[in-house]
């Protein structure tokens, strides 16, 4: 009768061991798994950060080449126009300009600059007054990973 006990004992010790070692490779699967997604949700950081460093670097670019643009086109129309003042001052009075003026356009923007400040400065100031960033993205109505890539581009 001991003898039985003993091995009923016996195989449940290693039926237990047997469970407790694919628990364990399991849960190191399941480690290993966890792993390569946090490094794959930092790759597509990585990836989205320099595609819109590459954005913004592009609208910059375009801006820049617009204003060049449109300042080449007034001086070439201030050109034309003190040319032909003389001739044609009745006719460009009765023209209407579709063009704004360069200058003009630039003090705007100068001033709506100065009395608005950009997202990335509110957020920044936000964010120093001590504000988590779901509180900052409630108050400025922008996503949170939005916010969070702007005050991580702001660290930078």
């Amino acid at each position: 009768m001991i003898a039985f006990l003993l091995v009923v004992s016996f195989i449940l010790h290693a039926l237990s061991l047997f469970v407790i070692i694919l628990l364990y490779l399991q849960l190191s699967k399941v480690k290993e798994t966890e792993k390569r997604q946090q490094q794959m949700a930092e790759e597509m950081e990585q990836t989205f950060s320099a595609y819109l460093l590459e954005w913004k670097e592009e609208n910059e670019r375009f801006l820049k080449e617009l204003t060049d643009m449109l300042t080449n086109r007034t001086k070439a129309d201030r050109k034309q126009s003190s040319s032909k003042a003389d001739a044609t001052s009745t006719k460009e009075e009765a023209l209407p300009n579709y063009f704004p003026n360069v200058d003009d356009v630039k003090d705007i923007v100068d001033i709506r600059h100065q009395a608005m400040p950009s997202l990335v400065e509110e957020a920044w100031q936000l964010f120093e007054q001590g504000k988590t960033i779901e509180e900052i993205a409630k108050i400025l109505k922008k996503g949170k990973t939005e916010i969070e890539l702007l005050l991580k581009f702001r660290q930078k």
